[in-house]
């Protein structure tokens, strides 16, 4: 090979050398363009270190730097704001992701999905900062801790560079306790800073009958709270009046411009059984005003109602009512039957027979009446001589026969002198009664002793 090929062949070889060099530096200057955020500096711990990463946390007010901080004290159900910010002099090139919150007896909810983004002049450095906000509810007396949190976040270094990495927040401490002696951790209540109450009712026909539906929603909002701690008012007892059928409830949290609100809307139909007046109950739930600081009463009220029977209603109803009425009736029919079949072949009772006459006002037959008495009670013919033993009632006695010997039309005389012969011989009755008895109860005389 002569010398000239040679030259040629290293020219070649160098050129392809250098070909395969600006190949390999031109694809490392497409990945680094095209895939900038695969570029991660491993010194996330270092910025934070040197002051260009900062992550702090805090419940209530944000604590100053070189501050001690001391437990945040709160109300049971009161919402607690946990503040998690992180700001750097540069700017941050990546969405933070907080890690979840599990603390014992406490829920914990990140209502609001947006950071607060805003920056801060600090000794002539302008400073980027986000702001995270997650509401924490305790639900029990007591001492809490935050535990670390794992915030994930990404920044650029001074480099250019962009730094990830995952940082942890310090403990956070909070004590919880009830607001008032009047609750307790047993009693159905919520806490909030404002509470709203409306309550509907709609009918199926404006003349209600039995069938026809009432429907009543009843909405609570609240402020600062939760709709899972807003109370189920709304018992849904069935009574022999209506039938209540309950409607799944609507829970609603909602967070506009830092207002943190809650509602829950309850439904409930009463299907009418009976007729008449019926009324729904009313009800009642109490909540801790945490910005007044005083416990507040709320009272649902009920309403009245009236509803039309049908006739397949009414019957059901008062059917024990009709039976017991038909059996009394026929009852009653067949005891007249009786008596009448058996006065038939009796004399008629001196009460209806006087009755009777009263009612004839047949005056002659009255005291012929009273008379044939006097004669079959005392055996004598005179009423001046029966003896009625008390002296007001003898001289009431005389007066009245006097009456009627000359011929007295009072209804009240002949009543009179009939009920003091009725008396008159319940008293002999009585007193042979008595006599008979007495016999019975006396010992009796010692038999003779007789001898063989």
């Amino acid at each position: 090979m002569s010398r000239y090929d040679l030259a040629l062949e290293a020219i070649q070889s160098k050129s392809v050398r250098f070909r395969a060099r600006t190949w390999l530096l031109s694809i490392t200057l497409v990945l680094s363009c095209a895939l900038p955020s695969l570029v991660y500096a491993t010194d996330i711990y270092d910025l934070q270190k040197s002051g260009d990463v900062e992550l702090i946390a805090w419940v209530g007010e944000k604590p100053k730097s070189g501050d001690k901080i001391t437990p945040a004290k709160v109300s049971v159900n009161e919402q607690v704001i946990l503040n998690i910010e992180v700001a750097t002099p540069r700017w941050l090139t990546g969405g933070t992701r907080i890690g979840s919150i599990e603390i014992p007896n406490v829920i914990a909810k990140q209502r609001n999905q947006l950071a607060t983004n805003y920056t801060e002049r600090v000794n002539g450095t302008t400073w980027s900062r986000q702001r995270w906000e997650v509401t924490l509810y305790p639900m029990t007396s007591g001492k809490f801790v935050i535990p670390r949190l794992p915030v994930r976040v990404q920044v650029s270094a001074p480099d250019g560079s962009n730094v990830g990495g995952t940082l942890y927040t310090q403990p956070i401490k909070f004590e919880a306790s009830l607001p008032s002696g009047l609750l307790n951790d047993e009693s159905p209540w919520f806490s909030a800073t404002n509470v709203d109450v409306d309550q509907r009712w709609q009918r199926s026909n404006e003349e209600l009958k039995v069938g026809d539906a009432i429907t009543r929603t009843v909405t609570i909002k609240a402020k600062d709270s939760l709709s899972v701690l807003l109370p189920n008012v709304l018992t849904n007892e069935a009574t022999q009046q209506y039938q209540a059928y309950p409607q799944p409830n609507r829970l609603d949290d909602t967070q506009e411009r830092g207002d943190y609100r809650s509602s829950r809307i309850e439904e409930t139909v009463y299907v009418i059984q009976q007729g008449g007046e019926f009324t729904l109950p009313e009800f009642s739930f109490q909540w801790w005003d945490s910005k007044n600081q005083r416990l507040e009463s709320v009272i649902i009220e009920g309403q009245a109602f009236k509803a039309r029977h049908t006739l397949k209603s009414f019957f059901k109803a008062y059917m024990h009512v009709i039976v017991f009425s038909v059996i009394g009736l026929v009852a009653l029919i067949c005891l007249i039957f009786a008596i009448k079949r058996y006065y038939r072949n009796h004399p008629t009772p001196d009460w209806l027979v006087l009755r009777r006459l009263l009612k004839q006002r047949n005056w002659p037959a009255l005291r012929t009446f009273v008379y044939r008495q006097l004669r079959s009670e005392t055996a004598q013919l005179e009423l001046s001589k029966a003896q009625l033993g008390k002296l007001n009632g003898q001289k009431r006695w005389v007066e009245d026969s006097e009456a009627l010997q000359q011929g007295c039309k009072d209804q009240a005389v002949f009543t009179r002198l009939w009920r003091g012969l009725r008396n008159l011989s319940s008293g002999k009755s009585k007193s042979g009664a008595s006599r008979t008895i007495i016999s019975r109860l006396k010992i009796p005389k010692a038999l003779p002793d007789y001898k063989r």
